[in-house]
């Protein structure tokens, strides 16, 4: 369980690293040539169109795996933290966590505001040769949204379902299983 809880936790801090820093380099090649001062005569708008449109998307489908991991790792602290003290009557790396600064401040709250930036830049970079001011208003508003909608998401509890109950379930399962091995309950 620790070693998915960290593999999780190691490959998001990669990709959050990752993410704005190729997806700024990428729009800022797109959008600035060094030589002529601007790329936007060597490109169509049907071009950054497509560009910007597959930048979101594949974006999009990055901050949905994020999401997911999200819930997964405060699934494994849950697991964890409920593992170290009922069971082990330990309070270790679960138990013990540094608590979000002033409530809120997270690796959480950095990819519900970093995967919707690089989606909003994305968005500006789709529209900004056809409508610049549309695309500036459409990408402040993806921000937005994917803000808020991100930070609901990130930040609900997470619940465990219950421990079933070990001896009736396996009683159940006895004569199922092999009715000639004892099942040893303890």
């Amino acid at each position: 369980m620790c070693k998915a809880y960290h593999a999780i936790d190691d490959f998001r801090s990669k990709l959050l690293g990752l993410l704005p820093l190729i997806s700024g380099a990428g729009i800022y090649l797109l959008l600035k040539d060094p030589f002529a001062g601007s790329a936007r005569g060597t490109f169509s708008a049907s071009s950054f169109v497509a560009i910007g449109l597959f930048g979101c998307v594949v974006t999009l489908g990055l901050f949905s795996y994020e999401l997911h991991a999200i819930r997964r790792c405060r699934g494994l602290i849950a697991l964890g933290r409920r593992i170290e003290e009922e069971w082990m009557g330990l309070y270790s790396q679960f138990y013990h966590r540094p608590e979000d600064i002033a409530g809120f401040i997270s690796a959480r709250l950095a990819a519900c505001v970093i995967y919707p930036a690089v989606l909003g830049a994305w968005m500006y970079v789709a529209f900004v040769l056809m409508w610049p001011l549309a695309a500036l208003v459409g990408a402040s508003l993806v921000f937005l949204i994917a803000l808020v909608g991100s930070c609901k998401l990130a930040f609900k509890d997470v619940k465990l379902k219950p421990e079933p109950h070990r001896q009736t379930e396996l009683s159940e399962k006895k004569d199922t299983i092999d009715p000639h091995v004892p099942v040893v309950v303890k």
